[in-house]
């Protein structure tokens, strides 16, 4: 249709012109003064110009709609994707599938790194959105990056190489080599023939470790990459979020001074570089409170990304987008995938921050009973919170709610590291949060 679209706008414009500029000639009186013939040009050249604009533009848009599907959903293999007949109704297809699990991967790739060449690049954000189709209401999973002993299904080839998870000899869980963020690289490089006809081995291995280790069945895969959410927040216009601790801008844990810092305050509007800051940076905090951001400025774009918007900087968006993103949902999965997002935006949002030492949680020694139990929970709860879907910014945000559940500004930064929350009850497994609660503006006390 698209395609159609490309050619079909424009040939309908210069149609339109066409026959505007000959019935004009044709039936222009012969008797009329100069003044009266540059009139009837100029109103006749408006006329046109009136007609042809729009389709002009909508067979630009339509090109680059093209163009961006083409290069994101490409219908490649896939060894852990779902079979689904996309010619049904979409009401029939989510009828058919009451949740759907996405795994969100970021990759610490950039131009510079260019980590995809060679498929060595780290996953260093490990998220699952599990939706409910009916309604929209999601539960998002954060996996610390260095969770170890990650666990492959009993029917997997993989499991024969990590019967007890994925581990090293004589590993104690600290080996940086078998964490959840070298599956991707470690079996793209040396276990592909493990994983049958794919031509995404290292996030089909992902998606198996991470749907066993949570107890849920992913069905796609979403990457990406750090210049690609630079670029699609810069397209979007920034993005505003709620700024709780003082943020150093491209510093790091080995010493590297930060170039600048942002700072505390509510309804912080910031452009793609400063938000690719706000969602990467620990070099003064941790990797759970980097954690607890990434689903704040998920939320936030979200939230902000209007109509007007989209149609209004469609260009840029879909170059962005084009460019940073790398999928496994097939394209006639998206008119389906385009209505749960509808219904998504008026929908419950909680998550669940797998942060170690909090809630049983190790991420050395995980236990992956208790992991599965907590998850259900918050699939449970999600549907049943009072706090519905709101911005996320500002002072109209909802306070975080008194609970034993760290927000995530108050998680396990320097600040507050030292304090303990305790392990829900043999009874009370829910351990989510809200996440319009949890991005609120609450900033920490020095």
């Amino acid at each position: 249709m698209l395609t159609a679209l490309i050619w079909g706008l424009p040939a309908l414009a210069v149609a339109l012109t066409a026959l505007l500029t000959f019935s004009h000639l044709d039936l222009r009186p012969r008797g009329i003064t100069r003044g009266q013939r540059w009139l009837s040009t100029v109103l006749v050249t408006v006329l046109c110009t009136t007609i042809a604009t729009p389709l002009a533009v909508a067979g630009r848009y339509a090109y680059d709609s093209a163009h961006m599907l083409n290069q994101i959903f490409t219908d490649k293999r896939s060894g852990t994707r779902p079979s689904i007949d996309y010619n049904q109704d979409v009401r029939a297809i989510w009828a058919s599938k009451p949740r759907v699990n996405v795994l969100l991967v970021g990759a610490d790739d950039t131009k510079a790194r260019n980590y995809r060449a060679d498929n060595s690049m780290n996953t260093d954000t490990i998220m699952v959105a599990s939706i409910n189709t009916s309604n929209g209401d999601t539960s998002i999973f954060q996996i610390p990056r260095n969770t170890a002993r990650m666990p492959f299904p009993a029917d997997s080839r993989l499991h024969d190489d990590f019967p007890n998870g994925f581990v090293g000899k004589d590993d104690d869980g600290r080996n940086p080599d078998y964490m959840a963020n070298e599956i991707w690289s470690t079996v793209s490089a040396r276990y592909v023939d493990r994983m049958g006809e794919t031509d995404y081995p290292g996030a089909d291995a992902l998606k198996l470790a991470t749907g066993e280790a949570l107890g849920l069945k992913i069905d796609y895969f979403v990457m990406l990459d750090i210049d690609g959410l630079h670029r699609l927040i810069d397209a979007l216009g920034g993005v505003t979020v709620n700024i709780n601790e003082r943020l150093p801008i491209a510093g790091n844990t080995e010493g590297k001074r930060p170039d600048g810092y942002l700072e505390v305050g509510p309804d912080q509007h910031l452009d793609g570089y400063h938000a690719m800051w706000y969602a990467r940076s620990r070099s003064e905090s941790s990797d759970y409170d980097r954690m607890g951001r990434q689903s704040c400025l998920m939320k936030a774009v979200l939230d902000q990304t209007s109509p007007q918007t989209v149609l209004t900087r469609f260009e840029s968006i879909a170059d962005a987008s084009g460019k940073m993103v790398v999928s496994d949902i097939p394209q006639g999965m998206l008119p389906a995938f385009v209505d749960l997002a509808i219904n998504m935006r008026d929908a419950n949002i909680n998550r669940v921050v797998f942060t170690n030492g909090k809630h049983g949680f190790s991420s050395a020694h995980p236990d992956y009973n208790l992991v599965r139990k907590q998850v259900q929970a918050a699939i449970n709860g999600v549907s049943k919170a009072t706090n519905k879907n709101k911005p996320v910014t500002g002072a109209s945000a909802a306070k975080p709610r008194k609970s034993a559940t760290p927000t995530a500004n108050q998680s396990t930064s320097k600040k507050s590291s030292r304090q303990t929350d305790p392990s829900p009850s043999p009874t009370n497994h829910d351990v989510s949060q809200s996440v319009t609660d949890a991005c609120a503006y609450n900033p920490q006390q020095p």
